[in-house]
Parts: structure tokens; C-alpha cells; sequence
């Protein structure tokens, strides 16, 4: 439902002044807060200009309307200037011109719930709304009839004091945006403080885990030497290495400035250093090199990625270079066209035996290269190359 309110029409300055102290006693009377009377009436003000000074004037229709049990404060100004040509440019902010044209519509878009304008050449209608967020104390019908008599009774503001009124609004807006700008660098500096305090227990976190998967590595170890099964003996070594790549990924982490991605160069190398000192303590066995491309993952996918590394070397050593034999095991990471990351570890060894092919460790290559969503590839023609080809997760 709608109700008229009044009509100004705009053919001389001071009736932009008239509009704009009208819009702001209506809001007022709405229950509008005085930074939002303001707005509106700046609203307001900005599209009467328009009319004024590019189509030589117009009016502007004041009414309120109910829907749904909403209401709102309608603004409808309306000319019959030559319409305005660059009207979309102008509401999406792409269109300037030297006079200024469009930064009233753009504005006041921005101040208003809801901005309607049709335009041709002949004429344009600019209909601005504002919800009203409280309910009314009366019926609209007697709020009206109120307000109709108060404004019959309102003298016009001397433009003077109309201008005067402005300026302490502008003072009033900057020194509200002032005090909010506080607000916002002290919430900024708390927020600061909580990251620094989050990034140094972070770390705090990786140094513990860390520490701790080095306490398992070391019982596992210790279990190891006494036990006088070679195969448990084995077995438990290899464990110890697995527990080993996770304590490197943490040992990473704590030392790096981001702590929630792993450089995987820096990490693909100390752990390929760690394996090769393993199997070749005596400085005999075959030679380990690693080439990677600059790499950053997510700690999950490290993880994985890592574990990976970790059972395909160690298949080599075991395998291709079961006596500590010479030869070369060569590592490389790098990154693919279309977002993929591909792993290569290959040797010159003694190949891969048939009975390994369904071995723990082979399982979980396997296992491993299904969670990193890659695609294994086998090659035994000439010494073992493994391939795993994968999306690459992050950057």
C-alpha cells in the first residue's frame, strides 16, 4: 500500500535545500537515526541536484509505502532532461565525467536500501527507498495525518543555516569515522597480539611433537638392537625411519615462517640425507641425489608425500642394493604442466625382486599414492624407476 505525501518541485537552489530538509524531518519522524536522517537526506539532496542542473529541474514525490509488513521512506525524482546515456557505467562505478556526472546516482546508491532509475530521452525517474527498521508507535494513516500537520506548520531553513547544519553533520561523520578507525587499529593490534601468541604456541606444538616422535624413534630402536630376530629387527628399523619422516616435517615447521605449509625442498632433502646415512653408515653403498623444483604443500599432503619418499628410497636401498653395493638412486619432485606435481625416485640397481611386489612396504606405497590422488607407474626394465604422478594440492 502506498501514501502520498507531498510533492517539491525543483526550479531554484533553495528547493534542493527545501527537499533536503524535508527528507530529514520525514526520517526523523520515522525513527531514523540521526546518521541515517542524514544519509537520506544527502540522498535525496544529490538526486534533486541532478534534475537542477542536467535536465533544468523536475520534482520530487514524497510517500511511504507498506509491504509485508515493512515500511519504508520513498523518494521518487523525476525530470524531463534528455535521460542519462551511461547509466549502467555510471551504477557500476565505471563512468566519470569532468562535471562530475554520476557521483550523486553512485553515492546515493550507496546511502539507500533500494535505488530505481528509468531513463530516456525523455526523461528520467529516480525512485530511492530506505526501510524503516522500527515499528511505528500509530497506524501509517494516523502517522501521516501527524506528520502532514507538522509540516504545514515547519518554516522553510534559511540556506545560511541549512549549510551550517551540513557542515555539523560532516563534523559529527568524521569524528564518528575517526573514533571507529580507533576502534578498528586497536581491534587490529589485539588481533596482531592473538596471532603472534598463536604462532609462538604453534610452534611450541611442532618443537613437542617433534620431540616426541624422536622419544618413539629412539624406544623403537633401542627395541630393535635387542632383539635377535633380524627380520623383527627389520622391520622395527623401518618403523623407526617412517616415525623419522613425520619428526623432519614438524622439525620444519617450527623453523619456518609459515607454519601451517612445508617447503618440500628444503624437506625432500634432509629426509633423503637421513635414509642415505641409514643404509651407508660405513660410506659405502650406492650414491643418493636429489633434484626438486621449488615446492610448498599443506601439511596433510606433505605428510603423505613425505611417507611416500620415505618407502620408495627405502625399497631401493634394500632391493636394488641389497650388499651395499655402488650404483646411484636418484629423487626428483617436480612440477608438471596443468597443476600436476610428479615424484621419481629411479636406480641402477638389481631391480625390484618378485616377492617384493607384495610387500609392506610395496602396500603402502600403493596405499600412499591412492591418498595423494596420484597415478604409480612401475618400471623395472632397467633398474626401477617409480612414478607417481599427482594433482598438485596448494602453492
Amino acid at each position: 500500500m502506498t501514501w502520498p505525501l507531498f510533492t517539491v518541485h525543483i526550479r531554484h537552489d533553495r528547493d534542493i535545500v527545501h527537499a533536503r530538509q524535508r527528507a530529514r524531518l520525514v526520517a526523523a519522524r520515522l525513527g531514523f537515526e540521526v546518521q541515517d536522517q542524514t544519509r537520506i537526506a544527502t540522498a535525496v539532496s544529490e538526486v534533486c541536484r541532478n534534475a537542477y542542473a542536467y535536465a533544468a529541474g523536475g520534482k520530487a514525490d514524497f510517500r511511504i509505502e507498506e509491504s509485508g509488513g515493512r515500511v519504508s521512506m520513498v523518494i521518487e525524482v523525476s525530470d524531463a532532461g534528455p535521460g542519462i546515456a551511461e547509466l549502467d557505467d555510471i551504477l557500476a562505478g565505471r563512468y566519470r565525467s569532468s562535471t562530475g556526472m554520476g557521483l550523486g546516482l553512485l553515492g546515493s546508491q550507496r546511502l539507500m536500501d533500494r535505488l530505481e532509475v528509468k531513463t530516456s530521452e525523455s526523461g528520467t525517474s529516480v525512485v530511492l527507498g530506505r526501510n524503516v527498521q522500527r515499528s511505528l508507535d500509530r497506524p501509517v494513516p494516523e502517522f501521516i495525518n501527524k506528520l502532514m500537520d507538522e509540516l504545514t506548520r515547519q518554516q522553510p531553513m534559511d540556506p545560511v543555516e541549512e549549510v551550517q547544519r551540513q557542515n555539523q553533520e560532516l563534523l559529527s561523520s568524521l569524528s564518528d569515522l575517526r573514533q571507529r578507525e580507533e576502534e578498528l587499529l586497536q581491534a587490529n593490534a589485539a588481533l596482531r597480539a592473538s596471532v603472534v601468541e598463536k604462532e609462538v604456541l604453534l610452534k611450541e606444538v611442532y618443537h613437542r611433537v617433534k620431540n616426541n616422535l624422536q622419544i618413539i624413534s629412539s624406544l623403537v630402536s633401542l627395541k630393535a638392537r635387542k632383539s635377535t630376530s633380524p627380520l623383527v629387527r627389520q622391520e622395527l628399523d623401518d618403523v623407526r625411519s617412517r616415525i623419522h619422516s613425520l619428526s623432519i616435517i614438524h622439525e620444519k615447521l617450527y623453523q619456518s615462517e609459515d607454519l601451517a605449509r612445508v617447503d618440500l625442498a628444503g624437506y625432500v632433502r634432509d629426509l633423503c640425507a637421513h635414509l642415505r646415512m641409514s643404509f651407508t653408515a660405513s660410506g659405502a653403498g650406492p650414491e643418493l641425489t636429489v633434484e626438486t623444483d621449488r615446492v610448498v604443500l599443506g601439511l596433510d599432503m606433505a605428510i603423505q608425500l613425505g611417507l611416500l619418499i620415505n618407502e620408495v628410497v627405502t625399497n631401493a636401498f634394500k632391493h636394488a642394493f641389497p650388499n651395499g653395493e655402488r650404483g646411484q638412486i636418484h629423487v626428483s619432485l617436480m612440477v608438471m604442466p596443468a597443476e600436476r606435481l610428479k615424484l621419481e625416485v629411479s636406480d641402477n640397481g638389481a631391480g625390484m625382486p618378485e616377492d617384493a611386489t607384495d610387500s609392506l612396504g610395496m602396500n603402502l606405497i600403493r596405499a600412499l599414492a591412492a591418498r595423494v590422488e596420484g597415478d604409480l607407474v612401475i618400471d623395472g626394465s632397467n633398474g626401477t624407476t617409480v612414478s607417481v604422478t599427482m594433482p598438485l594440492h596448494g602453492d
